[in-house]
């Protein structure tokens, strides 16, 4: 058996960037003065790296590259970042038949991608090497909103616990996950932003998603509600996907395509 998960230091970081709040994670098997710097630089780092982003993709500043390609610059497919997240939304409609759309009110806006991107591209860039680097570092994680990556080092007993809320009753969680490396993205009624327009289909009030990339993740959970219930259990059977749904009378959770033996408990 390994350490109780209540031996373990954890360094919390909050950034507030994209209108968002974010939270950098560190856990480390004891308590090391030594790594409260390089933990603020770390964040330092993080929120430079989400700046950078926002100014390339808000939709409220005048002069992101979004803003500039929705008035028909196309001198923007020449920033790396804006040409990935260009090609990630067209795929993503595709392979979501459609129910993920880029666009809104007829403009170009990947929102409903761009979150999961940013904290994954960073979480790759930034805290995959420093996990490599430190080896008292026996987790890292980033949460931006709700949504997270996460990684465990090989040779750790250390586990993520992450509760999925309940939205029909706050005070509960609809599930508890228990796991060492991955992503987890959860979109709902209260969660969802303008990238979703014109949702007539409220038979799921929540979706979480749990696989490998938080980009696909958020894309996933965000097709969801808009796909409604019974277009997407034919998704998720199709793509192997993993995760609850959440609907107005029920739980439903799935693995790898499969509803669970108990598909529906009543909440």
């Amino acid at each position: 058996m390994g350490p109780k998960q209540l031996d373990y230091q954890f360094y919390d970081r909050l950034i507030n960037e994209m209108n968002l709040p974010f939270t950098l994670t560190l856990v480390c098997e004891k308590n090391s003065p030594s790594i409260e710097q390089e933990v603020n630089q770390l964040a330092k780092q993080i929120q430079q790296n989400l700046q950078d982003i926002d100014r390339i993709f808000s939709p409220f500043k005048q002069d992101s590259l979004l803003k500039r390609y929705q008035q028909g610059d196309l001198q923007v497919m020449q920033n790396k970042s804006f040409r990935t997240v260009f090609g990630l939304a067209e795929m993503a409609a595709k392979l979501t038949t459609g129910f993920f759309d880029p666009y809104y009110a007829a403009k170009y806006d990947p929102t409903g991608l761009v979150k999961g991107w940013s904290i994954e591209e960073i979480f790759n860039k930034l805290l995959v090497p420093f996990l490599l680097q430190h080896s008292q570092v026996v987790g890292i994680s980033l949460n931006g909103g709700g949504d997270l990556q996460f990684r465990t080092r090989a040779d750790s007993a250390f586990y993520w616990e992450v509760g999925i809320e309940n939205p029909n009753n706050l005070q509960k969680l609809s599930a508890v996950y228990q796991m060492k490396d991955g992503a987890i993205a959860t979109s709902g009624f209260s969660k969802r932003g303008q990238h979703i327009a014109n949702l007539t289909d409220h038979s799921l009030l929540q979706t979480t998603i749990i696989t490998d990339s938080l980009t696909w993740a958020d894309i996933w959970a965000t097709a969801a509600l808009t796909a409604g219930r019974q277009n997407f259990l034919e998704l998720l059977k199709t793509n192997q996907l993993s995760g609850v749904l959440i609907t107005p009378t029920s739980t439903i959770p799935f693995s790898k395509g499969r509803l669970a033996d108990a598909a529906e408990n009543s909440i």
